[in-house]
């Protein structure tokens, strides 16, 4: 999940994996391992002139944030779930902090092999309630989509009834049919 800052369906409400990432240890492409955490000024400075490949890295971040930041922020657009990929747009946080994780996070192993990982973990909610809207099409149902992101749930799928369709053909969806016989029944 780190690789591909994978983020999933509660992502509106819980943020991306790099958001739960505080820090990473990598193994970079000549052997080096890499310790990686959001840093302040500082800390910053004394990874910046180290002499090997993590003062290389550092270097190179520190560059590509401080003279692309105006390009960046007018490239990358606005979006509620970001990018997935390089994420340099976020290598220097709001609070000033400068986070290589961020670019880390959603790097696929092309920038190094993560090894070890601290996470921030969240409770589990105590309760859960699911919700199934029926549109008349599915256009009817996307110009639903901002009204009810609204209300703020953790997540909404839309499924064309084609889609769905297949579901219902598929070999494993008589294990599951009975959770749902409404939807076979409004298909068919």
């Amino acid at each position: 999940m780190i690789n591909t800052d994978a983020s999933g369906q509660g992502s509106c409400t819980y943020g991306k994996t790099r958001d739960h990432v505080l820090e990473l240890s990598t193994a970079l492409l000549g052997g080096e391992f890499l310790h990686s955490s959001p840093l302040r000024k500082g800390s910053l400075k004394q990874g910046t002139e180290r002499k090997d490949r993590i003062g290389e890295v550092c270097r190179c971040a520190v560059d590509i944030a401080n003279n692309q930041a105006d390009l960046i922020k007018r490239i990358f657009p606005k979006l509620t779930r970001s990018l997935t990929g390089y994420d340099l747009a976020h290598l220097r946080e709001q609070d000033d902090r400068f986070n290589l994780n961020s670019v880390l996070c959603g790097s696929e192993g092309s920038l190094g092999f993560i090894v070890e990982a601290k996470l921030n973990v969240l409770p589990i909610p105590k309760y859960s309630v699911l919700v199934n809207v029926r549109y008349a099409g599915f256009m009817d149902a996307l110009r639903d989509a901002k009204a009810l992101m609204e209300l703020k749930p953790l997540s909404i799928e839309t499924v064309h009834s084609k889609v769905l369709m297949l579901a219902i053909k598929h070999i494993v969806w008589h294990g599951v049919a009975d959770t749902s016989p409404k939807i076979q029944a409004n298909l068919l």
